[in-house]
């Protein structure tokens, strides 16, 4: 691959073999060489490929304004985030994440903390990405000797949760929004209300059924074998298990799969918190 242009000691736009414009970063990689060098595979430890204009100009840009020891914190985060996740990552998610950790820093240096009112369905639904965002806010705290709080743990697994894409993103797109309609049809046509779609309880189970359609399409339902806690709904909300006994018998005919009981629980507490007012 051929440089044509240093951007900074780390990191350098080049051109591939089939003339493709790419971002090659590795420590020193912009140091030791010059434009119009040759470099290798082996003297890189990212390559990102650049498919369009505007993301050349906004790679560019960020080089520009953001200091050289973010690219070096991304690439350690990223590289970590490989060693626990088995899916791909697309390559924005290098410039996804030396930007947020540019605002986040700059953020935390003014005394500016952004509360993640979804941390809890991070943590409960995305339990890796959550482990590779407690390790980041770690690594930059002790590099950077700042004090990031948790919820940015939750913020960053979300760019992972972005990041991690296959040859079918486009059709599972598609589906979970159909599904998420679908439920919601369920739900105001049960309860015979309008959600208030301004409301955080609203907000939350948006979250909640997008979150639940991609394990739905993935295979991969919660069920912990525990019947506590559906015992206990089943006594308290009954109005609630009908809607979601609802949603199940349309996930059954549609996907031929049957909702675990954990699933319905979840369901269940959203569907109470998000008709609550509006019934009342």
């Amino acid at each position: 691959m051929k440089i044509t242009k240093i951007l900074n000691s780390s990191v350098v736009r080049a051109v591939d073999e089939n003339n493709n414009e790419v971002i090659l970063a590795g420590k020193g990689i912009g140091f030791h060489h010059k434009e119009g060098d040759f470099v290798s595979l082996d003297q890189t430890e990212k390559i990102f490929v650049l498919k369009d204009k505007n993301e050349n100009k906004n790679f560019v840009q960020l080089v520009k304004d953001t200091p050289q020891e973010y690219f070096e914190a991304s690439s350690a985060i990223i590289e970590y985030a490989l060693k626990q996740l088995s899916a791909k990552l697309y390559e924005h998610i290098f410039i996804a994440l030396t930007d947020h950790i540019n605002f986040t820093i700059q953020r935390e240096k003014k005394g500016i903390y952004i509360q993640n009112r979804l941390l809890w369905e991070i943590k409960k639904f995305y339990p890796n990405e959550f482990k590779i965002g407690k390790y980041a806010v770690n690594f930059l705290n002790q590099k950077f000797q700042i004090n990031l709080p948790e919820e940015e743990a939750g913020n960053i697994a979300f760019h992972f949760v972005n990041a991690q894409t296959n040859e079918k993103d486009m059709y599972q797109t598609m589906m979970i929004a159909n599904i998420m309609k679908d439920i919601l049809n369920i739900v105001k046509l049960h309860f015979k209300i309008i959600l208030d779609k301004d409301s955080l309880n609203y907000i939350r189970f948006i979250t909640h059924i997008q979150f639940f359609s991609q394990r739905l399409l993935e295979d991969r339902f919660i069920d912990s074998k525990d019947d506590f806690l559906y015992n206990q709904i089943k006594l308290k909300y009954s109005k609630e298990l009908e809607c979601s006994q609802r949603i199940n018998n349309y996930i059954q005919s549609t996907f031929g799969k049957e909702l675990s009981k954990d699933e319905i629980v979840y369901l269940v507490l959203h569907i109470n918190r998000v008709t609550e007012r509006v019934k009342s």
